[in-house]
């Protein structure tokens, strides 16, 4: 598993965040209308499992008994906001609610559509990959705890925990922080979401966020195995 430089990936992560912002402000200006202005706030939830991805990576590598503590705690509270990075998926069911206002006038479809469809993208874009490289960035914690088995492992059951997180924001509205203000309500709505309906959509939310961050993982390592065979064959070559 490919090693990351972090504060490279934090920069990286913060110049897509300002373009996202740039291209918000820019259309909200053109277009005289602040509509999509809940997803400035939504992005901010989907830096979060990163910060506290960022946490626990560096206590896994302090020399010191209690950093481990730390590392748990901070990968549960991970866990707790992840489903908020690919939440913001879900919010390109207000491009659909604005439909009436992108086919007016009879000359089909408006161009302010394309502008609020680039928007909402870009926050979907980033959002994902806050998500994906913090979840990256634990998968390679445990990798180097408790190998490659058990860090896949973590990824299977965070892409099945974050799917249903989404669940239960997008369509019983609950958030991440209601776990430690609201468990009664929690739990009541977590028995009320036991069903084949919501099932199906884990199931299939799930499948695509493990299929986006299996891509990830794949173009992120590809490089890796193209160096260690070119390293093998010079090597090869030498003993000949």
């Amino acid at each position: 598993m490919r090693k990351l430089n972090y504060i490279k990936v934090f920069i990286f992560l913060s110049v897509v965040t300002v373009v996202t912002l740039g291209l918000y402000y820019a259309a909200a200006d053109w277009l005289d209308q602040r509509y999509f202005r809940f997803l400035i706030w939504n992005l901010f939830l989907g830096w979060i499992p990163f910060v506290f991805s960022y946490v626990a990576y560096g206590f896994s590598h302090v020399k010191w008994k209690g950093a481990t503590w730390f590392v748990v705690a901070s990968g549960l509270l991970w866990l707790l906001f992840f489903p908020n990075s690919s939440y913001i998926v879900t919010d390109l069911v207000h491009l659909t609610a604005r439909s009436s206002r992108y086919y007016g006038g009879g000359n089909g479809l408006d161009y302010k559509y394309w502008y609020d469809l680039i928007v909402v993208l870009m926050f979907v874009w980033t959002g994902l990959l806050l998500g994906f490289l913090s979840m990256y960035q634990l998968q390679e914690v445990i990798h180097h705890k408790l190998g490659r088995w058990f860090s896949w492992i973590f990824v299977l059951g965070g892409c099945a925990l974050g799917s249903y997180g989404v669940l239960l924001g997008r369509v019983y509205r609950l958030n991440s922080w209601d776990a430690l203000t609201n468990r009664e309500t929690l739990v009541e709505l977590m028995h009320e979401s036991v069903s084949r309906p919501s099932l199906a959509f884990c199931m299939f939310f799930g499948t695509f966020i493990l299929t986006v961050y299996a891509t990830l993982y794949y173009l992120i390592n590809t490089h890796r195995r193209k160096a260690e065979l070119g390293s093998s064959e010079a090597d090869l070559q030498g003993l000949r």
